[in-house]
């Protein structure tokens, strides 16, 4: 876990304020809200370019002669599926129309799945199952949003300066009479090797 709140107190003296308390006051040329809105943003970024949090998802239930299904709110890409505890081939729409001209109508148990078949956040399998149950997905979920009262995600330590990078670069980057933009592309470069690096160790994302 990385407590986005020791990002912000670390951040505190590299703006020119003596300490978090300082930050904090009223009227300031970057507000606390700001940090925490720019560190979500490049958590979610992070979320959506490399496998960090991944999760089973258990909470479809399939029925039988129903093909398509709403996948999870939180849903960012599908690593693997099982139906009932048997693997389902992940398969773009194109390879299901090569594979089977009437593929929509043809029903069987299924063997795969397909998240472009249908639109946007569902996923269609095939064929269309004869027999209901579980559909079990491994997938990368969108976190949860970070802000003051919420500071708190999983990711490994090592990130930690990543987010700060990030705050950073927000900070400088802003139209302000503090704005020093040879240091906000600085940490915007800094806080890119980290992707890299994430992406390399933990899989690319969408």
């Amino acid at each position: 876990m990385i407590d986005v709140a020791d990002c912000v107190a670390d951040l505190a003296f590299r703006l020119n304020f003596k300490d978090g308390t300082d930050l904090a006051a009223a009227g300031n040329w970057v507000t606390i809200t700001e940090l925490y809105e720019w560190a979500d943003e490049a958590v979610q970024q992070l979320a959506a370019g490399a496998a960090l949090f991944v999760t089973y998802d258990t909470s479809i239930t399939v029925s039988s002669g129903t093909a398509l299904y709403n996948l999870p709110a939180s849903h960012v890409f599908l690593l693997g599926a099982w139906l009932a505890g048997t693997g389902l081939r992940l398969t773009p729409v194109r390879e299901l129309e090569a594979l089977d001209g009437t593929w929509s109508a043809t029903s069987g148990a299924a063997t795969r799945c397909s998240v472009d078949a249908g639109k946007v956040g569902t996923i269609t399998l095939y064929p269309k199952p004869t027999a209901g149950g579980t559909l079990g997905l491994l997938a990368q979920q969108r976190p949860a949003t970070i802000d003051a009262s919420a500071h708190t995600t999983q990711l490994p330590g090592v990130l930690q300066d990543a987010i700060t990078y990030a705050m950073l670069a927000g900070a400088r980057g802003k139209e302000s009479d503090a704005a020093m933009l040879d240091v906000a592309a600085h940490a915007e470069q800094r806080l890119d090797l980290y992707r890299q690096v994430v992406r390399h160790l933990y899989g690319h994302g969408q």
